[in-house]
């Protein structure tokens, strides 16, 4: 039990779950560009809109996890 304590690496998750919250949100708001300049449907901008709330919740979640690891 206390090799596998050992093994985990405490520090992966949160970080990459930051930076794929920041890309989800960029790519998000590419969408939304994307489909007010063109002449798309809105469909297209309720899936944007939702990348960028998906992206935004999902960093500051990460940001919250990184900010309460414990400190060794």
């Amino acid at each position: 039990m206390k090799t596998l304590h050992k093994l985990r690496s405490r520090t992966a998750g949160p970080v990459w779950g930051l930076v794929f919250g920041i890309l989800i949100s960029a790519v998000g708001l590419g969408l939304w560009f994307y489909a007010r300049t063109s002449s798309s449907s809105e469909g297209d901008q309720s899936v944007a809109v939702a990348a960028v709330l998906i992206g935004v919740f999902l960093t500051v979640y990460a940001a919250r996890e990184i900010g309460r690891r414990k400190r060794w």
